[in-house]
Formats: structure tokens, C-alpha cells, sequence
């Protein structure tokens, strides 16, 4: 392991509704959804939240980076977000926060297919930081 202190992240694979816009789903979900949760994120003591932003373009950057003879399956996600923490219970307790579960939660409605919704959990490594190899 890379790290040297025992990181845990949930990794979030997001799915826009149905009949939403590309890029009405990256802007809403960048802009207000990140808006309003960033500062409970960082309140409750987790290390560090990114999203990334998977449009038809980039997903079709994927035949630049791979020849034409290998074959790789495209996730169709929207989005990829991780969410990284030093102990589990510090994410439950962004879970369980009135601000969570009055304003975040219920904004999914407006910009996430949650039938589609995928998430994992599991240990989190760093192996270059900043361009450096730690």
C-alpha cells in the first residue's frame, strides 16, 4: 500500500434522469449538487471529494487511447465520484446530518437516475500525489 495512514473511499458511478441534457446533468451536478455538499463533506472530516465528468466526448476519447484491435467496455456512467475518509463512521455521519437528509439527499430527484445509481466501498490507496510518487 502506498499510503501510509489506512484510507477508506465509496466510489459513486451516476447516471443522469431520463430526458435530462448532458450538459444541463455535468453543470447541475458540479454547481448545485457539489455546492451544497462539499462544505458538510469537509465539516464531517472527510479527505477529499472528486467528481468525474463522463460526457459522449470523452467518452469517445476512449479509440485515441486504445488501438483499434483492443477491445474495452465503455462504462456508460455520467459521472464517477469518490469520496474518500479515514474511518467509515465520519461518511455516516455526513449520512445522518439534518442538512444531508433535508437538502442533499432529496436533491437526487432533480438530476440522478437512481435506479441506475452504482456505489462501492473499499480501501483507498494514493501511489502519485501532485506528480510526485509517494
Amino acid at each position: 500500500m502506498a499510503t501510509k495512514e489506512q484510507l477508506f473511499s465509496i466510489t459513486i458511478f451516476g447516471y443522469r434522469k431520463p430526458g435530462m441534457d448532458e450538459d444541463e446533468y455535468h453543470k447541475y451536478v458540479s454547481e448545485n449538487h457539489a455546492g451544497c455538499l462539499k462544505g458538510l463533506l469537509a465539516e464531517k472530516k472527510i479527505l477529499s471529494y472528486t467528481m468525474q465528468h463522463n460526457s459522449s466526448t470523452t467518452k469517445n476519447m476512449m479509440t485515441q487511447i486504445f488501438s483499434e484491435g483492443h477491445r474495452v467496455q465503455v462504462a456508460e456512467c455520467d459521472t464517477v465520484v469518490q469520496i474518500v475518509f479515514r474511518d467509515v463512521q465520519d461518511y455516516i455521519n455526513v449520512r445522518s446530518d439534518p442538512h444531508f437528509e433535508n437538502v442533499v439527499n432529496p436533491d437526487h430527484v432533480n438530476f440522478a437516475d437512481g435506479t441506475r445509481t452504482q456505489m462501492v466501498t473499499g480501501w483507498f490507496e494514493a501511489h502519485i500525489v501532485d506528480g510526485k510518487v509517494v
